[in-house]
């Protein structure tokens, strides 16, 4: 029997990109399936091209009443749930001197307090369906920047999310355990998606939406077309669930910078050994 035969899925992010690969490689797998996005004409777009066994529902991840809302539902409609994807992030680019307040503000209440509403919300039904002996999974969508600070264009803010999205759901696992909830962090590297494009639903609050500049197109277009397909993406990701992973990692470049923080955290820890020595020799 498939592992995902029967089950249902929550997507947050689904209307494009990674998650709306996620939601076609679960529904393809026999999964039934509950497509949240912020862009609810996307996700009816997904539901409808996917069929009967998924359903369409609007959610700002950074709203918790919507994500409390989008649970309820989700149970309502299905009857409980298996497996939950808090994958909604948005991005925007440049360094941590140009950022701009509203958009550092605007991407850690997506990406990270997203998540941990995320993580509220469900994980009552996740606990219920474990208790009840069936699978019950949480995965949060990391990044290559959880592991490190990749070289290239800087999109520093996001990096810093992605960092304390790692530690947020490597405490939810430890939170969980020996609860039969499994945990996942997958750490995608560079993916073509439009993730470029956050901007194109950022709420009033924070600064209401903006078309992405022109100027740059071509040169995040071309960028894109050598990235790892998203279809790839979501295919490694259900094997690692599949298998009980917790870090789920998608490009093996990412060995190259992960490489660089274990050396330095390896001689900052000789250093530390030095040091108490001659304190203890004092």
């Amino acid at each position: 029997m498939n592992f995902f035969e029967g089950i249902v899925a929550v997507v947050t992010g689904a209307g494009s990109g990674i998650g709306r690969a996620l939601a076609t490689a679960l529904v393809q797998r026999g999964a039934k399936v509950a497509l949240a996005d912020i862009d609810t004409d996307r996700a009816r777009a997904v539901a409808t091209e996917l069929g009967d066994r998924c359903q369409n529902f609007g959610c700002d991840v950074s709203v918790r009443a919507q994500v409390d809302a989008l649970a309820r539902d989700v149970v309502a409609e299905f009857g409980g749930v298996n497996l939950v994807f808090a994958n909604a992030g948005v991005a925007v680019g440049g360094t941590v001197v140009d950022a701009k307040p509203q958009e550092f503000e605007w991407m850690f209440e997506v990406n990270v307090g997203g998540t941990f509403s995320t993580m509220q919300a469900f994980v009552p039904h996740l606990l219920a369906t474990s208790k009840a002996g069936g699978l019950a999974h949480f995965v949060a969508t990391g990044s290559e920047n959880s592991l490190g600070v990749p070289n290239g264009s800087p999109s520093s803010v996001y990096t810093a999310t992605k960092h304390a999205l790692l530690g947020l759901t490597d405490a939810f696992r430890r939170d969980l355990h020996g609860s039969g909830v499994g945990v996942s962090i997958f750490c995608p590297g560079v993916v073509n998606t439009d993730i470029w494009d956050s901007r194109r639903t950022r709420p009033e609050r924070h600064g209401g939406a903006a078309q992405f500049p022109p100027e740059m197109l071509d040169r995040v277009r071309h960028a894109m077309a050598s990235a790892q397909a998203p279809e790839t993406t979501a295919r490694l990701c259900l094997e690692g669930i599949e298998h009980g992973d917790f870090m789920i990692i998608m490009d093996p470049k990412i060995r190259d910078f992960w490489s660089r923080r274990r050396q330095e955290i390896d001689t900052a820890l000789d250093v530390l050994d030095a040091r108490l020595k001659t304190i203890e020799g004092t």
